[in-house]
């Protein structure tokens, strides 16, 4: 039996008028972006059925699908920015005060990644420009993020000259990306070796993407 799609026209206005009368984040089910998608790809079905149709009340059918599409991508557009949104502050709130009860308990999964690459990168611009400022010191320029989608997401920040690297595993594929050299590294098959600076091997191990060897 086919899995019902808890997800409509009317629950996700319901939803969006929820998130912007209140000021937290609102909790959502874990599985909201499955059941959204489920409900698209019901909708698509519809349309694309009606579309074979020379039935001439399948026009106006049709109509009626690709208004409530239009619709449902504008409701989630909605939903989307107004979290988004919020989950920057509590990034900006959290970065500012280090307070240790910051409640991340309704972000989704995906929400709660954004929440800590932009709290990770608040946090590195707070030290290398506001603190060394604030001690008469010059800023520190920090490297853009390497140019991929998917990618390990590194802020270099080496001294010159030579380092030591550090030996590593990949522990799932991993897209190419280009370091502080300009040189491109990867793509990475799951595990396979390589021997990287350390910055990246750190990062890459706290996301789980590889272990050191």
């Amino acid at each position: 039996m086919a899995e019902t799609i808890r997800i409509t026209l009317e629950t996700l206005y319901d939803i969006f008028r929820n998130e912007k009368k209140r000021e937290d984040l609102q909790k959502l089910e874990d599985t909201f972006f499955i059941d959204v998608i489920g409900y698209l790809r019901e909708k698509k079905a519809l349309l694309e059925s009606q579309a074979k149709s020379t039935d001439v009340f399948a026009v106006g059918e049709r109509e009626k699908l690709e208004y409530e599409l239009r619709s449902i991508r504008r409701i989630l557009k909605e939903i989307y920015e107004k979290r988004e949104k919020k989950i920057i502050d509590i990034a900006l709130n959290k970065s500012r005060t280090g307070s240790d009860i910051i409640d991340t308990s309704a972000m989704l999964r995906e929400e709660k990644e954004l929440y800590e690459e932009l709290l990770e990168k608040m946090n590195q611009f707070r030290r290398e420009v506001f603190l060394r400022l604030l001690n008469g010191e010059m800023p520190r320029v920090v490297s853009p993020k390497p140019a991929v989608s998917d990618g390990p997401d590194v802020q270099p920040e080496m001294a010159e000259g030579e380092q030591d690297m550090t030996k590593i595993r990949f522990l799932r594929p991993t897209p190419s990306f280009v370091w502080k050299d300009l040189k491109k590294y990867g793509p990475y098959d799951s595990g396979e070796e390589t021997e990287i600076y350390p910055e990246v091997a750190d990062l890459l191990v706290r996301k789980g993407r590889a272990e050191k060897v």
